[in-house]
């Protein structure tokens, strides 16, 4: 027996009665630099308790400077990291109650895993090395308001990174 079913590109419309389509859009980012655009709190994960949602994270490589003064953290919430284009490098720095420089450790970041991060690990916006990286984000609604703490390092850090 033969069955004929039309191939669909998943669509806000088009997927409803299944789910929800997860996607950079086009109306204004929660957050901007010149560097990245993030648009927050995209599907309702509700059913999976504790406020989870998705963010759609775009990095633009442009001529940005491979360099750290500042990084950030989320003290009560676990935030993962999916990319799903490009490739970059992600600084990151141990829960601490200060970011420590000489903690830092620098992660290829590409399409070949994603990245939990505990509660309480400095980051920073990854740095792309392709055009653009984009990435879908999972953490708590309420972690852009309630749960962001960004300090100075207290210097401008110029990176030279080595093979490990």
């Amino acid at each position: 027996m033969e069955m004929k079913i039309s191939l669909l590109k998943p669509t806000k419309d088009n997927f409803k009665e299944f789910g929800e389509v997860v996607e950079k859009l086009e109306e204004p980012a929660a957050t901007a630099s010149e560097y990245h655009d993030y648009w927050h709190d995209l599907a309702d994960l509700s059913s999976m308790g504790d406020e989870p949602t998705l963010g759609y994270l775009k990095v633009y490589r442009k001529d940005r400077p491979l360099e750290l003064d500042r990084m950030e953290r989320h003290v009560n919430t676990a935030e993962v990291f999916i990319p799903i284009n490009g490739t970059g490098i992600f600084f990151l720095c141990p829960p601490m109650e200060k970011p420590d420089i000489n903690k830092v450790k620098a992660f290829l970041v590409d399409r070949s895993c994603a990245l939990s991060l505990h509660p309480g690990t400095w980051h920073w916006l990854p740095f792309s090395l392709t055009e653009e990286m984009d990435f879908i984000l999972v953490l708590r609604k309420t972690t852009v308001e309630r749960d962001i703490e960004i300090v100075s390092l207290g210097d401008v850090y110029k990176i030279n990174l080595v093979r490990g």
